[in-house]
């Protein structure tokens, strides 16, 4: 029989399942938008627009006024620029604009040229300030999409390309991050934002967590994250109670109460038992998350709050006593 699924993993898939179904909305959105985009802008001078010819062949036109027109003007300029020092003279109607700089004689640049030296590109796009994702997404899809130009492609293809752009900026800055140090980086964060909490005593912090995974572009990723706080915050409080000599629910919830207010204290008092609270409502976990739905994790950052107010004079470190071991299940 498969391996029953514990609390902690049915509250990340539902969470995972959530931000599949906005992530399914959102892209929904983004189909109808962009039929009324390219539907708005044809015939529309300010932007590109394509004319097919009888044999086959393709002409685009643009507003020389424009910033894409500008933009366009400037890049020949420095393009004849560039023919002129390498042969010695102004190029002709024959001659291709983008040429192979190794070649002796004017030689449109080949597609091995385009795809094994980047290099010298890149440097180009670093010197003038545009970011080298675009270079690389152009190189892997084999177009370019701008804000003038995205009607002319269809809304799959318009996603692929930022799906490009987004993927190579991850791989310039991202470095691989294992299960422990998810955990370390998760509890670390956490506490900054409890001791903000704290500090500020306020509500506001905490919601930031659910904006943030709502807004995230990976529901993957936004599922994980959400699984691995939930494990910090409820080892910290389950922890912390198993720790305790006294009633520590009490002065936690009067904390909340007084510096978060009654709405959080509301919110908070659903999850009291996890504190050894005797009043709290006796549900499970997962029950109680299906009624705070986006509150849950907020909840458990205030209780973390009130718990490190009361308990330890609002010193955030006392917390890592009860930090998750990073292979804990």
């Amino acid at each position: 029989m498969p391996k029953k699924r514990t609390p902690r993993q049915r509250l990340a898939a539902q969470q995972r399942a959530r931000l599949q179904r906005r992530e399914l909305a959102r892209q929904e959105e983004f189909r109808e938008q962009h039929t009324r985009k390219v539907l708005e802008r044809q015939g529309d001078p300010r932007f590109v627009q394509r004319t097919r010819h009888p044999d086959g062949t393709a002409t685009l036109t643009w507003d020389s006024e424009s910033g894409l027109g500008q933009e366009m003007r400037e890049g020949f300029q420095a393009q004849r620029e560039a023919f002129r020092a390498k042969f010695g003279r102004d190029p002709g109607p024959e001659d291709p604009v983008f040429f192979d700089p190794d070649a002796d004689e004017p030689t449109p640049m080949g597609k091995r040229h385009w795809d094994e030296d980047p290099t010298a590109m890149i440097a180009a796009a670093e010197e003038t300030g545009v970011d080298p994702a675009f270079i690389h997404a152009w190189r892997e899809i084999g177009y370019i999409v701008t804000s003038e130009s995205e009607h002319l492609f269809s809304a799959t293809e318009v996603q692929a390309y930022h799906d490009a752009v987004a993927r190579h900026r991850d791989d310039d800055d991202d470095e691989e991050i294992d299960f422990a140090d998810s955990v370390e980086f998760s509890a670390e964060g956490l506490r900054e934002l409890v001791n903000e909490t704290i500090t500020i005593a306020s509500d506001e912090p905490a919601w930031r967590i659910p904006e943030a995974l709502e807004a995230a572009d990976d529901p993957e990723a936004a599922g994980l994250a959400a699984s691995t706080m939930i494990a910090v915050l409820m080892m910290w409080l389950t922890g912390a109670k198993e720790n305790a000599n006294g009633d520590i629910a009490g002065p936690a919830m009067e904390w909340i109460r007084e510096h978060l207010g009654g709405e959080a204290a509301d919110y908070a008092f659903q999850l009291a038992g996890l504190l050894g609270s005797p009043l709290a409502p006796n549900t499970t976990v997962e029950e109680a998350f299906k009624r705070l739905g986006d509150a849950f994790l907020p909840t458990l950052v205030w209780l973390a709050a009130g718990m490190v107010a009361t308990q330890a004079n609002g010193d955030v470190e006392w917390l890592s006593q009860f930090d998750p071991e990073p292979n804990a299940d």
